[in-house]
């Protein structure tokens, strides 16, 4: 479904991204890691096809990324930002409607799939506040609404009926704001997508939290990959201290990866 190859990025002289590479299937959850700019957000930027400057090549649906149309594109990928600053005074629900905008529907239709996502993200409590009001977490819980609306075809059938195949999620720190009950809640539901043929690229630091749900780790360091693979092969002591200069602890978890500790 998305294929990167050898893609390497220079800004002002200097190498901030160097031959990666990364393949997606449908329902895939890959995890990038590592440690402060190291170039984990300039990649998701570079898979969303915002940076033009790259050597490589890039392919998403068996078409040059180049390629595609802005809003074509819009339609198959969505990208979520670290920040989302709100500049206007919008209303929770008509930021959301502004992911419905280039879709063939009727007005009652947009509405009611606004109304079931927001309703599965618990933030249904949120329409009739102006979003510069909202804090750092529900405005996060907001976007990440909005970005899943964006993905969503043209259908009066339940947003639980969709599959998403061969949709495309980029999702950077997608928890850092969010409180230790919507942390779980927001990765079970991106999962559960997942199974409907969502693939995310999600970039974070809080390993322990995202590294159960990954079908592959891509770990970064200084702009190259230090290891790629399944999170058991990939999450070694010997790979987290080359990548963070530390050398942690791994507490082994029945049926999951092990919890990194100092």
């Amino acid at each position: 479904m998305f294929e990167m190859k050898e893609i390497s990025l220079n800004y002002r002289e200097k190498t901030i991204l160097q031959d990666i590479s990364l393949s997606l299937n449908s329902g895939d959850f890959v995890t990038v890691i590592g440690e402060n700019g190291c170039g984990k957000s300039t990649l998701l930027r570079c898979v969303a096809g915002l940076h033009q400057q790259t050597t490589g090549s890039i392919r998403f649906q068996q078409k040059c990324l180049k390629q595609w149309p802005i809003q074509a594109l819009a339609k198959e990928r969505a990208f979520v930002a670290q920040s989302n600053q709100v500049h206007f005074a919008f209303l929770t629900e008509n930021l959301l409607k502004l992911a419905r905008a280039d879709q063939l529907e009727t007005e009652q239709q947009s509405t009611l799939l606004i109304c079931q996502l927001a309703e599965k993200l618990n933030i249904s409590h949120l329409f009739g506040r102006d979003v510069r009001s909202l804090s750092g977490g529900e405005r996060q819980r907001v976007f990440i609404a909005k970005a899943l609306l964006q993905l969503l075809p043209n259908s009066n059938q339940k947003c639980t009926d969709y599959v998403y195949e061969n949709k495309l999620l980029l999702l950077d720190e997608p928890t850092s704001a969010l409180d230790f009950r919507f942390q779980k809640a927001m990765m079970d539901l991106v999962q559960e997508f997942c199974q409907q043929g969502l693939a995310v690229v999600c970039v974070s630091h809080d390993m322990n939290l995202v590294l159960p749900y990954a079908t592959q780790v891509l770990m970064l360091a200084q702009g190259r990959c230090l290891a790629k693979g399944q999170a058991k092969d990939v999450i070694t002591i010997a790979n987290l201290s080359d990548c963070f200069g530390v050398t942690p602890k791994l507490i082994p978890q029945t049926g999951s990866v092990p919890y990194i500790t100092h």
